[in-house]
């Protein structure tokens, strides 16, 4: 959840005010009200639903208020984002309903350093698994890791960084 939350608060520091951001960046966290259900990684994490509520939402927005258009985009991109996040952490269904079945990607490249020489090797794996909406006596899962520590630590010191940029130029920025 932390990696979900730093990623989306960075995202939405580019175009909202920090306190502002600190709020927007909770759409982040959405996929994972299933959790509430405890069927983690259900109808929330499909992105063909998110989709078709993102179209909607695009329609109502344009009919009615169009300044309000860019709030839209930067939401469904925090949204997406955690969904697309997940996949590589674990099954997820992302085409659900047009396929019962939940997509994981594992990627990485390992290296080697021997007397031989160093080597590197690249891996990429998709796993398709059927997809399991039954509902758990429980729901666990890491609410901080240590990519979300890394992420987060990441995130402080960009931020920071502009902090002080900004004081140097004599401008404070605006919180």
């Amino acid at each position: 959840m932390l990696t979900h939350y730093a990623v989306s608060y960075l995202i939405a520091s580019r175009s909202l005010k920090p306190k502002r951001a600190l709020l927007v960046a909770l759409v982040g966290l959405l996929p994972d009200i299933d959790a509430l259900f405890r069927i983690h990684r259900w109808a929330t994490h499909s992105l063909v639903l998110t989709a078709l509520v993102v179209a909607i939402a695009v329609l109502s927005v344009s009919a009615t208020r169009r300044e309000y258009l860019g709030h839209v985009a930067l939401l469904s991109a925090l949204y997406t984002l955690h969904i697309v996040m997940d996949v590589f952490t674990g099954p997820t269904p992302i085409l659900w309903p047009l396929s019962s079945k939940e997509y994981a990607v594992s990627i990485g490249v390992n290296g080697l350093i021997s007397c031989g020489g160093v080597g590197m090797d690249p891996y990429a794996e998709l796993v398709i698994s059927d997809a399991d909406f039954t509902q758990k006596p429980m729901v666990n899962g890491p609410v901080v890791s240590a990519t979300g520590v890394v992420a987060s630590i990441a995130v402080a010191a960009l931020i920071l960084a502009e902090h002080f940029r900004a004081l140097s130029k004599n401008r404070l920025p605006n919180f």
